[in-house]
Formats: C-alpha cells, structure tokens, sequence
C-alpha cells in the first residue's frame, strides 16, 4: 500500500481510446454519474429560467446529461460537445426526442471547442476534471457567454475513489470544491453548490475494476497489470471490505454559476 498520491497528468488520446471503448456499457454503470445529472438540472431550475436560445452542453458523452437538460429545458440552438465523435448519433436521437431545439455537434477538446455563436447557458457533466488549468477554462467560458449568461457543471471532490488512491498511490488530481469555487469566482457569481459522497458496493475488487473500466474512469493510467499486481490488489483491497461487499466511494458536486 502506498502513502501517498501520486498525480497524474491527463492524456487526451487515453482519455479518448477509454471513453470510445465504453460507449456501450457506460449508461448502464454510471449510476452515480446519472444521479449527478438529475441533481444539477434539478438544482438549475431554481436558478436558470427554462426557456434559452443558445445552450451548449460539453463532454456531453453517451448523453446522461443531454436527456436531462433537453427534458427541462428548451432552446432554438443546443450545441453538444465531446472528445469522442461517435457519440454524435445518440445525442441526436436523445435530442430530437425531448425537443425541437437545432442540435449541432462539435467535436473535440471542451479545453479549445468554440461555438459559432455566444451562448446563454453552458452545461458539463462530470468533465472539468480532465481540465488542469481551472483558471483559464473559466475566463474562456466567460468570454463566450452572453450578458449574465450561465454555468451549471459538475464534477468531483478529491475524496473520489478514495479507496484506489489508498491502495494504488496513483489517482486522478481532483481540484476540491474550494478550489474550484476560488478558481470560478474570478468571473463568475457562485449561485448555488452542493458536495456528497456516495458509495456503490461490488461483491469482489475485480468488480471495481470493471465497474471504472465500463465507465472509462481509469482514462488517466495505460499501466498494465500482471497477475501479482491483481492479486495484490485484490489484498489490500480486503481493508475496505463491510459485510462481504466491497466499497468504491464517489465523491460528486454540482455548481451553477453566473457571468459577472
């Protein structure tokens, strides 16, 4: 076990390769990432009005988000972004499903993506923590927001997946709340925050490291295990074990801003 966290940098061709890979098992295992998306459109209805004309939605991925924001929301434009393009065709089918909004997709990094218009709301679920430098994705989002325009995202606090960080020594850098907060209030009003943890149970720490291989969550290391490494693993693992189940902790937050 190690003591402490080494962090890693994010590779962008990983990060890809990862996602693309669990573009078919991502929707039925990402059950915290579902929860998170009905939390932040729920909490965004107390704060944004429902009818926009210009809404962009980055790393919108297989389409969680999307389904929730296109049920609540409406616009003329949605503009959906992400790393991998051939999540293209089923945004469009969750989109011309919930709505009459005009969907283009645009793909590629959320870091450099442009819209071809100002928008009134940028939406992101669970993205940001692929982006190492807060302070310039949010003066850019900034500068491409409309007059009092919006940012409702979420992420996660540096607790998640604390039990891999414990065990491994290696772990994505999550930026805490705070941090996050000090980074976005440069040129945002902070409207309204929330952070949890929730825990999901496996009945073995192989299941574990299926449940973030069919989430694309491991986007971070290409390191390839032996059968010691596993078995090793699997050990020190048995340190977290309650009841014969086996715990991986998710630590999320969502937050809804306001251009200054």
């Amino acid at each position: 076990m190690q003591n402490t966290t080494i962090k890693q940098s994010v590779n962008k061709e990983l990060l890809y390769k990862r996602f693309s890979s669990a573009a078919k098992t991502y929707d039925t295992h990402a059950i915290v990432q579902k929860h998170m998306a009905e939390v932040l459109v729920n909490m965004t209805q107390k704060h944004i009005p429902e009818n926009q004309t210009n809404m962009m939605e980055l790393g919108c991925g297989t389409g969680l988000l999307t389904n929730q924001i296109t049920r609540k929301y409406t616009a003329e434009h949605y503009w959906a972004n992400d790393l991998v393009g051939e999540m293209e065709p089923n945004i469009k089918q969750i989109v011309e499903s919930n709505s009459n909004a005009k969907l283009a997709f645009l793909q590629g990094d959320a870091q450099t993506v442009s819209p071809p218009a100002t928008q009134d709301v940028f939406w992101s679920g669970a993205t940001i923590q692929w982006i190492e430098d807060l302070d310039s994705f949010f003066a850019r989002i900034s500068t491409l927001l409309n007059a009092q325009g919006y940012f409702a995202l979420s992420s996660f606090d540096v607790d998640n997946f604390m039990e891999i960080k414990t065990i491994t020594g290696k772990g994505i850098d999550y930026k805490s709340i705070k941090d996050v907060l000090v980074s976005a209030s440069n040129h945002f009003k902070i409207l309204d925050y929330k952070s949890w943890h929730q825990k999901m149970w496996f009945n073995h720490p192989t299941d574990v490291l299926k449940h973030m291989r069919y989430t694309g969550v491991n986007a971070v290391s290409s390191t390839k295990w032996g059968k010691k490494d596993l078995l090793d693993f699997c050990n020190d693992y048995k340190m977290f074990c309650s009841n014969n189940k086996y715990p991986l902790t998710y630590n999320p937050f969502v937050l809804i801003l306001q251009k200054k």
